[in-house]
């Protein structure tokens, strides 16, 4: 009996050195550090690679979990889509931000996306969550809405520029994040923060990418001095699309051409009309996306899908189609989106509003860097959507409730 008490005392000693143990276990990081880069793109690192200093961009491709063929698995990618894809682990069909704008159905006027509208929870609400609201939360963008997506609902505090006229450059958003860090002490406990970061890299040409990085440089080499690199995670993503210079299509005569969206619009209502008689059956036009007036449809007891069918028909014969997608019923997103031809750009005849072309970037690298995790180079494509179960994992808490994906290590 005595040698039981023993043993039942051992064991207890034991399961509290484990749980201290891992409580203190260097692979949890006390600050992670989630960097997303607009239009970042792996064959720009490879060209401007020889410029780099060591201790940024270079230091991570070199020391980091590297993945070199990252991808977002869904089309029609902006900012605002990619960001909220990337704290939430999943798609725009589950955490509805389509885009940093879309129509509302109520009003038919376009809304700015917010966390409002974010239909899951982020990262950092899960964070908040885990840790009864003593995890940090933060986020530095040159936008607000950007800074806003990034941090989720509940975040301590987001910074961006209130200065639209001057453009925020990496400097200026390797200032807060510095600031941030030191003014708020992030990462200076046991309990795990998070700070997200938007640089851009849309200038696509070499001071452009050696300033951002210098720029990471400077920020890794400030987290190492007050944090140190065994408790501090980054992750460094793009945000997969690339925007087209249109002027050079047509300088080097690669097929080019405008589509009109709502001149599309009304010519589709003016096809219904002459089948179902005069009506406004396509409310509003909207960047790629077409509004149907479905109370219409109703009242005329004219079947839905024998009308989504016949549109899809009509407009794959216009010039610059290649694909309709029908998505009826979504809140944030049009009955009908029009998948351009490569190289088309879309125009608003009645606004004059010109809208860049997002070329899907076929891959981009996903790195991960500190906290111990080995140094290699992953080659097997992966999705951007598994970045948040990682966090997670890494931080030791439930990963967003509309992620479906597996961590990454």
């Amino acid at each position: 009996m005595r040698n039981k008490y023993l043993y039942i005392t051992l064991l207890a000693a034991l399961g509290f050195n484990f749980e201290t143990q891992a409580q203190t276990n260097p692979k949890q990081p006390r600050l992670v550090v989630n960097i997303t880069i607009d239009q970042l793109r792996s064959d720009y690192l490879d060209l401007f690679e020889p410029a780099f200093g060591n201790e940024g961009l270079r230091r991570l491709l070199q020391e980091g979990m590297v993945f070199e063929n990252a991808s977002y698995p869904f089309h029609d990618i902006d900012f605002a889509s990619a960001i909220s894809s990337v704290v939430s682990g999943t798609t725009p069909f589950y955490h509805t931000i389509t885009g940093e704008q879309w129509i509302d159905r109520q009003t038919l006027r376009p809304v700015i996306a917010t966390p409002d509208q974010l239909a899951v929870s982020t990262i950092g609400d899960e964070l908040k969550m885990g840790t009864q609201g003593r995890g940090m939360v933060f986020s530095v963008a040159a936008s607000k809405e950007i800074a806003s997506l990034a941090a989720g609902h509940t975040a301590d505090g987001i910074f961006w520029n209130q200065q639209p006229k001057n453009k925020w450059t990496s400097k200026d958003i390797t200032e807060q994040a510095i600031q941030c860090i030191t003014d708020r002490g992030l990462g200076q406990d046991s309990i795990p923060d998070l700070l997200f970061l938007n640089y851009d890299a849309s200038g696509n040409d070499q001071q452009t990418y050696t300033s951002l990085d210098t720029e990471i440089a400077r920020l890794m080499s400030h987290t190492e001095q007050t944090i140190g690199n065994k408790h501090t995670l980054f992750i460094l993503t793009s945000t997969g699309y690339s925007e087209i210079d249109f002027k050079q299509y047509e300088q080097y005569k690669i097929p080019t051409g405008t589509f009109f969206i709502n001149r599309t619009g009304n010519l589709l209502n003016m096809y219904f009309s002459a089948l179902w008689g005069q009506g406004k059956y396509v409310e509003a036009a909207f960047k790629n996306h077409l509004y149907l007036n479905r109370q219409l449809f109703e009242n005329r007891r004219i079947n839905l899908s024998e009308a989504i069918q016949k549109a899809e028909d009509f407009i794959l014969q216009l010039a610059g189609t290649k694909k309709v997608e029908t998505h009826l019923f979504e809140s944030h997103i049009g009955d009908l989106v029009i998948e351009l031809s490569p190289g088309w750009q879309l125009q608003n005849e009645d606004t004059r509003d010109t809208y860049p072309y997002h070329y899907h970037l076929a891959y981009f690298p996903l790195i991960i860097f500190g906290a111990d995790y080995q140094s290699q180079t992953v080659k097997t494509p992966v999705s951007i959507d598994r970045i948040a179960p990682s966090i997670a994992k890494a931080i030791r808490i439930r990963a967003p409730n509309a992620c479906k994906t597996e961590p990454l290590f």
